[in-house]
């Protein structure tokens, strides 16, 4: 991908995010989030982009976008889901169980769970 394409995906990324703060309604904490993700999203593209992101195995790459993304539904949850203070840390403590549950399960440490594939196994 040559740079004037870089350069025009991201103004076009810029101009659409400016219009979306500026003239749609929504909450701010939405927009927030909005913002955050599409950054994310940016700059993950444009390591891809200039091969940064094919140093590192592509299972270790999935594995922290998987976790990325627990992260960001579990704090979703917390913040707009009305429920009892307790029924969200008992929530809390059963996801962080399973993630990590997860995570040594993936890395070949804990071996008496199914393997759940994140990828191409």
């Amino acid at each position: 991908m040559d740079l004037i394409s870089l350069v025009v995906t991201i103004i076009v990324v810029g101009v659409l995010l400016w219009a979306i703060n500026t003239y749609i309604p929504m909450e701010a904490r939405i927009k927030q989030i909005l913002n955050i993700v599409v950054i994310i999203a940016v700059i993950l593209w444009l390591l891809s982009a200039f091969g940064v992101l094919s140093m590192f195995p592509r299972a270790l790459i999935s594995v922290v976008v998987a976790l990325v993304v627990v992260g960001l539904l579990l704090w979703l949850v917390n913040s707009y889901i009305p429920m009892d203070g307790r029924i969200k840390q008992i929530l809390n403590i059963v996801v962080i169980i399973a993630v990590i549950l997860w995570l040594l399960s993936a890395f070949g440490i804990l071996s008496g769970l199914p393997q759940i594939h994140i990828g191409n196994p």
